[in-house]
């Protein structure tokens, strides 16, 4: 567990990030549950099950010259619920994303990841 702003990020939670943060699809899947549900600006809506959510991750993270870069600006949460504001950089030029991104990770696994953009709430 670590602490950084107003809120814990337990273990299974920052491994998951950094594997995203380091376009490893392969260790960021491994965390998720086998019916876990996924929702993002970039994947054209709510992706249900491991399988679909590691190909839609290769497909957003694979590209060297396409793919974000993801830093945490604060977080909060309680452990279970970890709320994470993240800022989405786009490749040449364009401004970065400010997106909230919530895990749902019970018992060392994750089962539910929704990105929403920052003004937009939580």
């Amino acid at each position: 567990m670590a602490t950084v702003g107003r809120g814990i990020l337990n273990e299974t939670v920052f491994q998951f990030y950094d594997a995203l943060r380091s376009y490893d699809v392969a260790k960021a899947t491994a965390a998720l549950a086998e019916d876990a549900d996924w929702e993002s600006p970039w994947s054209g809506g709510r992706i249900t099950g491991k399988p679909a959510i590691e190909a839609h991750l290769k497909s957003w993270l694979g590209d060297a010259k396409a793919r974000p870069s993801l830093t945490i600006s604060d977080l909060a949460g309680d452990g279970a619920i970890t709320r994470l504001q993240v800022s989405v950089s786009n490749r040449f030029g364009r401004e970065p994303r400010r997106v909230s991104m919530n895990v749902l990770c019970l018992t060392g696994v994750i089962h539910e990841v929704v990105w929403k953009d920052a003004v937009q709430g939580h």
